[in-house]
């Protein structure tokens, strides 16, 4: 467990942003105080026992979990837990879509290895090739962005939420800037240092290689092939009726995580457990890219990451993989895939608590389920 202890202090959307803390918002705490009166609803499918079903459930209710909880084996759904209630007050359900911060990077991950299978690009392309503009581009290849051994320091360090705007475009072009104009902490490849820099940069290569726009590029390579219908980008929840519990107007306007590109390729998807579910089973079921590239996600570790950080995933106990993330002031979320043992979890949380329970759930539940 101190492995994924140590993800808490750097697998975030870090509220290194002027107003981001662990502390939950107001809102949130009124969240967490009305869930208390909202029952937890679980789901008992006849693959697991009423014995480890009880002990999973007992688990999760002594931590006071507020959130989604799912897991499955060899496709089937064998357990959910809902507990607590959406921002309007109301009992959340076990389809209800949340954003999932920085277990998007998988997301990014994959779509380099999408154009990696068909031979657009090379994860040992330099940077250069890219942005020409950047000093430091010859340094540092697509790899160096996908494990984490860039060098380059977390955009969210150099720049002011106050400094966005409501135009993408605009927010890219300030922090780029603010990436490239920055010294490289390390030379690339000689260490490790979680950065979402590294994901906004393999995003914008996503776009230019094949020609369209991130996020649609995603929604047509993963999302709609995978009928991934609940999912989307941060950036679209103001104004959409089917996400308006996610949260407040006020929310929306203090934090700059749902400001448009902010958050690109680092932490934008919004999902829910049916379609993290279909995307997990896809992602290493060979459906959306192959297996082979899989593999390389999931298995080229940076040797230099104590945290063992491959591509936009981490290892994870009992030989699976995942991520973790955060998005201030109150969601968090975990996925988990074990291929070998055909196991997929996801749980995600808007109780305030941030990462600092749902990080420990893969660990805790499935030795559980896992040793029974």
């Amino acid at each position: 467990m101190k492995k994924v202890f140590a993800i808490v202090f750097s697998a975030v959307m870090i509220a290194t942003f002027a107003g981001c803390s662990a502390k939950p918002s107001e809102s949130a705490a009124a969240s967490a105080t009305q869930a208390q009166t909202t029952q937890a609803q679980t789901t008992q499918p006849e693959s697991i026992s009423t014995d480890v079903k009880s002990k999973l459930d007992k688990v999760l209710s002594d931590e006071k979990f507020r959130g989604i909880v799912q897991i499955s084996k060899g496709g089937t759904v064998i357990y959910q837990y809902t507990n607590g209630n959406d921002d309007n007050g109301k009992a959340l359900t076990v389809d209800a879509s949340m954003p999932i911060g920085s277990v998007s990077k998988q997301f990014c991950a994959a779509a380099v290895m999408l154009l990696c299978d068909q031979k657009k690009l090379s994860v040992d392309n330099t940077l250069d090739q890219y942005f020409p503009e950047y000093t430091n581009g010859k340094k540092l290849t697509i790899k160096n962005l996908l494990n984490m051994s860039s060098g380059l320091t977390n955009y969210l360090e150099l720049v002011n939420p106050a400094d966005t705007s409501n135009n993408e475009a605009e927010n890219i072009k300030m922090l780029k800037k603010a990436i490239f104009d920055k010294e490289l902490v390390f030379e690339p490849g000689s260490d490790y240092q979680y950065s979402n820099s590294n994901y906004l940069l393999l995003a914008e290569i996503v776009e230019q290689v094949s020609g369209v726009p991130y996020h649609d590029y995603l929604r047509k390579n993963f999302f709609e092939p995978l009928k991934m219908t609940h999912t989307g980008f941060t950036d679209e929840i103001s104004g959409n009726p089917a996400w308006s519990f996610a949260l407040s107007e006020t929310e929306l306007t203090e934090e700059g995580f749902y400001t448009p590109g902010i958050t690109k390729g680092a932490g934008d998807v919004v999902s829910n457990a049916e379609d993290m579910e279909k995307w997990m089973r896809g992602l290493s079921g060979g459906k959306v890219i192959s297996h082979d590239a899989y593999t390389q996600m999931s298995q080229e570790v940076n040797p230099d990451s104590y945290e063992e950080y491959c591509y936009g995933l981490w290892k994870m106990p009992y030989g699976g993989v995942g991520h973790v993330g955060q998005i201030p002031p109150h969601f968090g979320a975990v996925d988990y895939i074990n291929t070998e043992r055909e196991a997929c979890l996801f749980a995600v949380s808007n109780s305030g608590r941030g990462m600092s329970y749902v990080q420990e759930i893969p660990q805790v539940l499935l030795s559980i389920l896992f040793e029974e």
